[in-house]
């Protein structure tokens, strides 16, 4: 009862605010959304589930919204403890990894959104995934839209904007694999029960199907030619002639090298974190739907395979939307709805209102000082008169609290006393307890002055480990550790050779030699 009462409570606030909407710090309604792609316009109503061409100005009442080209976005992801995410500035952490370790560009401004993932089998440890955009793309790319608006309420990365998906109720919530077939790669992106766990480019893209059909001699062959072959024909038999089956059989080769590296980075994925099994695959690529590929991926992995069109429910006017264009205005509404930006990559807020803007809140001054000015003669006739007749009952209670003062006076002298003699009983335990605490150290570095050698192990594992170096084996030998060590970072072993150095280790090394894709030594440390 007290749930529907508040529900209420709240409906009637969003009612007020909508028609008073100059006195919001904001003049938006986040049950509207235009979502923007070139000249692609849409209008997304939100309560009533609809999606229609917008042909009005863009700078009005609903949420602007658009999104970032997948290709245009940059991913890394590390694995880090725990134990230090808890003690650091995460967001600083994570710039610096970013700026240190990706292969950004230190000279170029970057926006960087994260999600810190706690799927992974080895409890000990978290994922971060992270999607950086340059700024000087932002500042670029969108230039159409603001030259007429202004301002962009939300920019959305696909990678995040499927949670709207699940909040919206448009999917249940299960382990989805989001799969983007680009040109040149495969961008994945792991959901498990409507929370975003990996995200992950591969490199065979669609450029591995148009290699293999140029030495065909397709007349006309070009890349526009090649998108309207795989989104009118694609995989489906019924739509090629019998002289036209060995492009089929080329483009169900190529589709199947395809899906064996998906079917690879699943079961990768699988064994890494806690999810036992993918339950549904959602594809698509960035000419939109291929024909029959949902079927094909379906029979290749033997998992439920769907297509992009999750505005299925919206769309009563069988508009040809771009997928991720809806999924960016269905994020857009989620997000303001929830005050959550955290994923919102735009650098393009909307101006507040008059009245919040330094000019507005300038004449609201004004205007309430003249008030001020004219209501001030007549407060003080009022105050005048209302203080008189309290100055009367003060004068009564001031005599009153004057006795009451004459004995807490008396109190007081009593009380200060008892309180020196409580500081002299305080300074006698306080001595007691230093004597006390002093024995007690003194058992305690009796008892642990002795550190075994396991305790030497912990430390030099926690240096492998903070200097990315792993081993491959470990053995003890006259009073000599052995470590066959390796790292995929040329600097690492280095490290942490002097890290083992500068912690009082006595360290010695075999030459460090870089053979299959990573550097090796032998590293002895004696004890």
């Amino acid at each position: 009862m007290e749930q529907v009462k508040n529900e209420k409570i709240q409906e009637f606030l969003n009612n007020l605010k909508n028609k008073f909407r100059f006195l919001n710090k904001y003049d938006y309604n986040i049950n509207e959304v235009i979502g923007v792609k070139g000249q692609e316009r849409y209008i997304l109503y939100i309560d009533k589930k609809l999606i229609r061409i917008y042909r009005g100005k863009l700078k009005s009442s609903p949420l602007l919204a658009t999104y970032l080209p997948i290709e245009n976005a940059i991913f890394y992801n590390f694995k880090v403890e725990k134990s230090v995410i808890e003690k650091v500035d995460l967001k600083s952490f994570i710039e610096t990894k970013v700026y240190d370790e990706a292969g950004v560009d230190d000279t170029e401004d970057y926006i960087i959104k994260y999600k810190v993932v706690e799927y992974l089998k080895d409890e000990k440890y978290v994922m971060i995934e992270t999607v950086i955009v340059p700024v000087t793309f932002l500042n670029n790319h969108y230039k159409y839209i603001l030259e007429e608006t202004g301002y962009i309420d939300y920019i959305s990365f696909p990678a995040f904007a499927y949670r709207a998906l699940y909040e919206e109720k448009i999917l249940q919530k299960a382990n989805d694999l989001f799969i983007v077939l680009l040109y040149d790669k495969i961008f994945l992106t792991f959901y498990s029960e409507g929370e975003l766990v990996y995200i992950q480019t591969l490199s065979n893209g669609l450029d591995k199907v148009f290699d293999a059909l140029k030495p065909l001699k397709i007349k006309d062959f070009n890349a526009e030619l090649f998108k309207k072959l795989l989104t009118k024909k694609g995989l489906v038999i019924s739509k090629y002639s019998t002289a036209e089956f060995v492009v089929l059989d080329k483009i169900k080769k190529e589709m199947r090298n395809i899906s064996r590296v998906i079917k690879e980075q699943i079961d990768s994925f699988i064994n890494q974190y806690e999810i036992d099994e993918i339950d549904r695959i959602f594809i698509t690529s960035e000419y939109g739907r291929i024909e029959g590929l949902e079927e094909f991926i379906k029979k290749e992995l033997n998992i439920e395979t769907y297509n992009f069109e999750f505005y299925e429910k919206y769309n009563l006017d069988r508009l040809p939307v771009d997928p991720f264009l809806f999924l960016g205005m269905l994020e857009a509404h989620y997000a303001y709805k929830n005050n959550d930006q955290r994923y919102n990559f735009s650098l393009f807020l909307r101006r507040p209102t008059f009245f919040y803007r330094p000019s507005g809140k300038l004449l609201l001054f004004s205007f309430i000082s003249i008030v001020l000015m004219i209501a001030y003669p007549i407060y003080l006739w009022i105050n005048g008169m209302i203080y008189e007749s309290k100055n009367k009952s003060l004068q009564h209670k001031i005599s009153i609290l004057k006795k009451e003062q004459s004995g807490l006076n008396a109190q007081l002298k009593v009380l200060t006393e008892k309180e020196k003699k409580l500081n002299k009983e305080i300074s006698s335990y306080e001595k007691e307890i230093k004597r006390v605490q002093k024995f007690i150290e003194s058992v305690y570095q009796f008892k642990f002055s002795y550190i075994p050698k396991s305790q030497e192990l912990v430390d030099i594992s926690f240096l492998m480990n903070k200097n990315g170096v792993f081993a491959d084996n470990i053995s003890y030998e006259n009073g000599i550790y052995i470590i066959k060590v390796f790292s995929y970072k040329e600097s690492a072993i280095p490290n942490l050779i002097k890290e083992l150095s500068d912690n009082g280790f006595s360290v010695n090394f075999d030459e460090i030699v870089y053979k299959d894709k990573k550097y090796n030594s032998v590293i002895r440390i004696k004890e």
